[in-house]
């Protein structure tokens, strides 16, 4: 449940944003340090939440209650399609900007995007093809958005 983020909650981008701040607060980074983290923090969530979505759009691919007969999920069935996953391609990529910005942190992060992803497959929302896949490309955005960061010249 910690990870259903449906209406009315902070969502998969939230609480990556809410981590952030965590680690910001605690570390007492400067002002201009924690504006570049959120930049490229929310960088990267905005280009996982485009791709995932398109990708949805593209495929069109059910949800397991769809297929399944008298399958019923713990949180409700999301009313878009399954192929990938949201919070898989969120947690991802924020996983990966936040563990350039924090490596002590590196291994929690990526604990928290696998736990984010398996929790979809065990709330019954999504097949784990599709986290798998929004984990991957998750990570790929993350990478790609560190070259940004990285040729900036703000490291």
């Amino acid at each position: 449940r910690f990870w259903a983020d449906g209406g009315g909650t902070t969502t998969p981008p939230g609480h990556w944003n809410r981590a952030a701040s965590d680690e910001l607060i605690e570390g007492a980074y400067n002002p201009l340090r924690t504006a570049r983290v959120y930049a490229y923090l929310n960088m990267a969530l905005m280009d996982a939440g485009i791709s995932c979505w398109d990708t949805k759009t593209h495929y069109f691919y059910p949800r397991p209650a769809q297929t399944i007969a008298n399958f019923r999920t713990l949180l409700g069935t999301p009313n878009f399609p399954s192929y990938t996953s949201g919070h898989s391609t969120f947690s991802a990529s924020a996983a990966a900007v936040l563990s350039h910005f924090f490596p002590q942190r590196a291994a929690s992060f990526n604990a928290m995007a696998k736990e984010a992803s398996e929790s979809r497959i065990y709330g019954g929302i999504h097949y784990r093809f599709d986290c798998e896949a929004g984990l991957t490309t998750g990570a790929k955005i993350g990478e790609y958005v560190l070259k940004a960061a990285k040729a900036d010249g703000g490291e």
